[in-house]
């Protein structure tokens, strides 16, 4: 921006300032907030703040050295200063976004989604306690071009939007009427704190996901469902301020990294941070939701992030739903990943835009996430299997299916009850309608009894 010399910002004394560059150099006052203060977000002016001596100390601890003049990493609207106290304290004015960062999208328009990618250079991760430099789990995906052009969504994808029973006709209240399927799918979100808490796993975090290497931002998540489902009336006030504590201590690690983000620890803060997108949007806490709706856009720069390194299926997907079954399985853990992936993606997407319509049912989301293709598995036995022998297996003698977004009218014509799982159900239930969803499952199920 004019009248902005970076230079000259970068002399000023790290181990003093606290207000941010631009303020400095304009001798105007500075609100402090972060990662942008009020002042540079109506302006549209970089905010940079000097780096901090806790920066350093963990450059230094990395072993790493950064340049002394950096790039503010800007978030479009959020904010992470909050003005009640009720549930979070002042953010320490040493905390500096742009210290150390990994390059991270301004906003989700900024980078597109990718295409087919294959996840096979990802998965050596699962063998240990801990991501290894010298594993491809601990390279940097742009560095190594996985970005590639999207999916436009084809007309058997488009015609899909059209038959969703859940948006149609929108309604705010319908969430209380059990007979829409806008309640189903709002109570069945709500539920995955619940799952979270009970069984550490949901229709998109599979329950061995995590099993030989949990990240921080996985355990801090787990705590808080823990402590969501055990509130009460007298530790309410506790338990939403260490919820709050904990997606503020979450955002503010992941502002602060020093070191590459691997693909498993990508998805894990993706999924820690939906989770409390469900708590802090759906509580009805008015305080909550406005903390939740600040994090929205870097909830979304994550999910697009997810997006280049998925494998979307692409060479698997033209191929005839026979046929599908017949290809050579990738390994367990593999899938495993890789699945978690595709259905984080969808889920979370698809949640954030019922957030909106309960909002605003005319809202046109402006990134045009359902105008590319999210491709994920349909498969109970698949999702079901507790050994690698059983994957195998199920791979090969029962039926799965590659669905793209909410595009089901070839799995309808093929597929039976017993294929659906409770991620399937979930978008089941958004395009068919509650009761059309259980004839199909009573009378595939009935089907299939009566031919055995």
């Amino acid at each position: 921006m004019a009248g902005f010399d970076i230079n000259t910002s970068a002399n000023i004394s790290a181990s003093r300032q606290k207000n941010c560059n631009s303020c400095v150099q304009a001798k105007r006052r500075c609100d402090r907030r972060m990662p942008v203060c009020s002042r540079c977000v109506a302006k549209e002016m970089p905010c940079v703040y000097s780096k901090s001596r806790t920066a350093v100390r963990l450059e230094k601890r990395a072993g790493r050295t950064t340049p002394s003049t950096e790039t503010s990493v800007d978030f479009e609207g959020l904010s992470f200063a909050m003005d009640s106290d009720y549930y979070l304290e002042d953010m320490p004015p040493n905390f500096h976004a742009s210290a150390g960062v990994e390059s991270t999208p301004n906003s989700v328009h900024d980078t597109m989604f990718s295409g087919d990618t294959s996840i096979d250079a990802f998965m050596h991760l699962m063998g240990g306690s801990g991501p290894s430099s010298s594993t491809p789990w601990a390279a940097n995906t742009e560095e190594q071009h996985f970005q590639q052009l999207p999916t436009p969504a084809d007309e058997e994808v488009m015609k899909s939007y059209e038959k969703m029973q859940a948006c149609r006709q929108t309604d705010a209240s319908d969430i209380y009427d059990p007979k829409t399927p806008l309640y189903y799918i709002f109570n069945r979100v709500k539920a995955f704190t619940r799952e979270t808490a009970t069984k550490h796993a949901t229709p998109f975090m599979h329950g061995r996901l995590y099993q030989d290497f949990k990240p921080q931002s996985i355990i801090s998540s787990f705590t808080s469902c823990v402590l969501y489902e055990s509130r009460t009336p007298t530790n309410r006030t506790m338990v939403m301020r260490s919820i709050s504590g904990h997606a503020r201590e979450l955002v503010n690690t992941e502002m602060c990294r020093v070191i590459k983000v691997t693909p498993i620890e990508k998805l894990a803060r993706s999924q820690a941070l939906f989770l409390y997108q469900v708590i802090r949007l759906f509580d009805g806490d008015v305080a909550l939701r406005a903390q939740g709706e600040k994090d929205m856009g870097l909830l979304r720069t994550w999910l697009n992030e997810l997006c280049h390194i998925r494998d979307n299926l692409g060479d698997i997907a033209r191929l005839e739903y026979s046929t599908i079954k017949e290809q050579s399985p990738i390994e367990w853990e593999k899938w495993i990943f890789a699945e978690c992936v595709r259905r984080t993606i969808i889920i979370t997407y698809a949640t954030i835009s019922l957030y909106e319509l309960l909002k605003d049912p005319e809202f046109i989301d402006p990134a045009n996430t359902w105008e590319h293709v999210h491709r994920w598995t349909l498969g109970r036995s698949l999702w079901d299997a507790r050994s690698s022998a059983d994957f195998r297996r199920a791979w090969k003698d029962s039926p799965h299916y590659v669905i793209s977004n909410f595009a089901f009218d070839k799995f309808l014509e093929n597929g039976k009850g017993e294929d659906v799982d409770e991620f399937a159900q979930i978008l089941l239930n958004a395009v068919m309608g509650v009761d059309a969803m259980k004839e199909f499952m009573s009378s595939r199920e009935n089907k299939q009894v009566m031919m055995e």
